[in-house]
């Protein structure tokens, strides 16, 4: 069992079912879904509680009823909320549309990225960061001298990620020719792996000297909600496991598989039962 803690967003997430695509200037129907658990905190971490790691989340939100309720969601499932910070002021919702086709859109209201008060500092297995700003470039820096850090992509790739593993989307890159040396400025030189997700394309990794792709598996998809964040947590136990990259990669896929062909933001069930058959 890993120690593993998450620095990510804890949502409430208000889902839309849509008739069909979104398109500029349409007129969709909706069903209402009503709210349920989200986050890349919950969905990230929900699938390592259940490959058996010690999940402790690090996060921020309102001293509200939506707070209270995330909180107590997250406590319910097992996670650690020891270190979910309570600030005056609402949680709010994620309105999260999900179309005919799967496909996701989110809309959450503008809010600068903070972070808790009280970050752990003590060694983990490995210490995820999802969470946009700045500040946190400092505190990913400290923890990678003893730990192993995977980090998300920045937004716009704006700020500093230091980190052995960093984790974007091929849309992300899509500006850059040199995908490594772009990957050393934000992570620097403790840098040991580029991930890149292609969705239905699968994904690759790049290091200094190797180059991996893993095709994706082949799935129907139910909603796309959550399936980056499950990739995440696949690729984290797939690495604190002692896999190596292309076996972590592997992982990772089909971790983001199993999501994407449910309707729910978190892990579904098939995973839970995946990684029971899987020991």
């Amino acid at each position: 069992m890993a120690k593993i803690v998450l620095l990510a967003n804890l949502n409430c997430d208000h889902v839309l079912l849509l008739d069909e695509p979104l398109r500029a200037g349409g007129r969709l129907l909706y069903r209402d879904q009503g709210r349920r658990l989200g986050g890349g905190a919950a969905n990230t971490g929900v699938g390592l509680l259940w490959a058996g790691h010690q999940v402790a989340i690090a996060s921020r939100v309102g001293r509200d009823d939506t707070g209270d309720w995330l909180c107590q969601q997250a406590r319910e499932l097992g996670l650690d909320v020891g270190h979910v910070e309570r600030f005056d002021g609402e949680t709010g919702e994620l309105l999260v549309l999900v179309d005919s086709q799967g496909e996701r859109t989110i809309l959450r209201q503008a809010r600068r990225p903070a972070l808790p008060g009280q970050l752990p500092d003590t060694p983990v297995d490995c210490l995820y960061v999802n969470l946009d700003g700045a500040e946190v470039a400092g505190y990913m820096a400290r923890m990678a001298e003893h730990s192993l850090v995977v980090g998300q992509y920045p937004k716009g790739g704006r700020w500093p990620r230091p980190c052995q593993v960093l984790i974007a989307s091929a849309a992300d890159l899509a500006r850059h020719r040199d995908l490594w040396a772009h990957a050393r400025e934000l992570a620097g030189e403790r840098l040991q792996w580029l991930v890149v997700t292609h969705g239905e394309q699968g994904a690759e990794a790049f290091s200094a000297e190797r180059h991996l792709r893993v095709p994706a598996r082949p799935v129907s998809v139910v909603d796309a909600t959550g399936a980056g964040d499950a990739f995440a947590g696949g690729l984290i136990h797939g690495l604190v496991s002692g896999l190596e990259m292309s076996a972590a990669l592997a992982q990772a896929g089909q971790w983001a598989a199993y999501t994407l062909s449910s309707s729910t933001s978190i892990p579904s069930e098939q995973l839970k039962a995946y990684l029971r058959r899987a020991g």
